[in-house]
């Protein structure tokens, strides 16, 4: 009710004032439309700037994101390349550079029984490319398995019926 008697006064208000008066009023009201659509301008350049920046930061991110990635599988492969020579030093793991009698000695401790020469050669062959080139295998394992079993890394049992021995860890 409020409202409209306020534009019925209005209405009675605008009849009553002069030409000049309401030329005025009609300034008044071009000025207020212009700094209103000045106002909505800028609003509109604002918004058009916040959402550049938005895909600035979007690109940002991304480029962060992507850094990070790169960081992780870089400590990823790092993490694994420290287990590997972990695992080499613990002597969980087959090492190439290694001595031929800690090789055979990781032989059987991995196997976990007593090996035949032939199922260590055979082992060997299929892990060491070093002993697979070597061309008589027998004659090279031979002489480090007698080293081994001077040295007290390994035993050598000789089986009955059967030629050779069979090697096992000291217990």
């Amino acid at each position: 009710m409020k409202n409209l008697l306020i534009k019925y006064l209005n209405a009675v208000v605008l009849e009553q004032l002069s030409k000049a008066e309401l030329i005025k009023k009609v300034i008044e009201l071009q000025q207020r439309d212009e700094m209103l659509m000045n106002k909505l301008t800028d609003c509109y350049v604002s918004q058009s700037k916040t959402q550049e920046r938005h895909r600035e930061d979007i690109s940002f991110y991304k480029k962060q994101i992507n850094r990070l990635i790169k960081q992780s599988s870089d400590v990823a492969v790092e993490r694994e390349y420290y287990k590997r020579i972990a695992d080499l030093k613990l002597g969980n793991t087959y090492n190439l550079n290694a001595t031929w009698i800690d090789k055979i000695v990781f032989v059987l401790n991995a196997a976990d029984r007593p090996l035949r020469s032939s199922e260590i050669i055979e082992i060997l062959r299929n892990n060491d490319m070093k002993f697979d080139v070597m061309t008589n295998h027998q004659k090279c394992l031979s002489f480090h398995l007698n080293k081994a079993m001077k040295y007290g890394r390994i035993v050598g049992t000789k089986q009955i019926g059967q030629n050779g021995y069979v090697f096992e860890l000291p217990k």
